[in-house]
């Protein structure tokens, strides 16, 4: 009796284990949560006191609140109610109504949305509060925005955003442009566009360096949004003379860096078991012969590897002009 017991309990546990098995292959995969992200995008509903702040958060499986900071500066000094939670992954369309605003003035605002697994902080936005009175005899308006706010250079940005107030359709509004090292005053640029039925309007531009963004649209009287930025990122390519070396072997390390920024340094960086990279080595940027009008740099190093590993190269150029770049990540396979 004891030995037949035995057995039915073994096939009972057999049964049990197979259908876990089977029900967890029925689910499929689990799908890790992580931190959220936010995008901000043009306010709506503007007026001399009053705007609608508009946002998308992306909860990655985690509830997510969120909220929207808001002020005339980038340090913003005003919050909305916290709003939420909201969960799964796809993404959740945020507002929230602001009020008590001092009118013909410009905020900047952005959204910002938290879980479990952190914060994320979207992007600058602006937007102009109308004149006082408002009605037909209202001065216009016209917001501003870029997505995204760093680029790689040769990347495009779109500069878009809203005129507001009356006869704010069939506008033309002018791109102007404030370059690194700023402070010389914006000018003209050649890229116009012309509002839509709402007033809104989309510009794509391709910043070589650091530039501050406004436009000017050609209502009567004629207004100017606020400024928004919008970063480089130096492009850094990297090749490798083999990526499947003998222990021991050198492997030649070399790139070009656009646009051209002789002299600096190159880091060499190699994974390390927690995912951080460590600078292995180091070389120097030289002139090489520029390409469809471009300046451009390169550079070599000859580094001795032993084991598999993971590398990039790191520029920081560290002038103001462009923000650092890093090259897309090479695997070496040691034999």
């Amino acid at each position: 009796m004891t030995k037949l017991c035995a057995q039915r309990l073994r096939s009972f546990l057999l049964l049990l284990v197979a259908t876990v098995a089977a029900g967890a292959l029925a689910a499929g995969p689990a799908i890790a949560a992580g931190p959220p992200s936010a995008t901000t995008n043009q306010a709506t509903n503007v007026t001399a006191t009053s705007a609608t702040l508009e946002g998308t958060v992306f909860p990655n499986q985690n509830d997510t609140t969120y909220y929207f900071e808001y002020g005339t500066t980038t340090a913003y000094g005003t919050q909305t109610p916290t709003q939420g939670p909201v969960g799964g992954n796809a993404g959740k369309t945020a507002t929230a109504d602001v009020t008590g605003l001092t009118p013909s003035t410009t905020y900047h605002f952005r959204l910002v949305a938290t879980n479990s697994a952190g914060t994320s902080v979207g992007n600058d936005m602006t937007f102009t509060t109308l004149a006082p009175g408002g009605g037909p005899g209202a001065q216009n308006a016209v917001t501003i925005g870029a997505t995204p706010t760093t680029v790689t250079f040769g990347r495009a940005t779109t500069i878009a955003g809203q005129v507001t107030g009356p006869g704010n359709a069939g506008v033309q509004v002018t791109l102007e442009e404030d370059p690194f090292p700023f402070g010389d005053g914006f000018k003209a640029t050649t890229l116009t566009a012309t509002t839509d039925a709402s007033g809104n309007y989309t510009v794509a531009v391709t910043p070589s360096l650091n530039t501050h963004y406004r436009v000017a649209a050609k209502t009567s009287p004629p207004v100017t949004s606020g400024e928004v930025a919008v970063n480089v990122r130096v492009k850094v390519s990297l090749k490798l003379s083999d990526s499947t070396p003998a222990a021991g072997q050198v492997v030649r390390f070399s790139g070009l860096v656009l646009p051209a920024h002789n002299g600096k340094t190159v880091q060499i960086q190699r994974r390390t078991s927690s995912g951080r990279y460590k600078t292995i080595a180091t070389t120097t940027l030289v002139a090489t012969k520029p390409a469809n009008g471009v300046e451009r740099s390169k550079f070599a190093k000859r580094i001795r590897v032993r084991s598999n590993g993971i590398y990039r190269a790191r520029v920081a150029p560290g002038d103001g002009d462009h923000l650092t770049g890093l090259s897309t990540r090479r695997r070496v396979k040691v034999h």
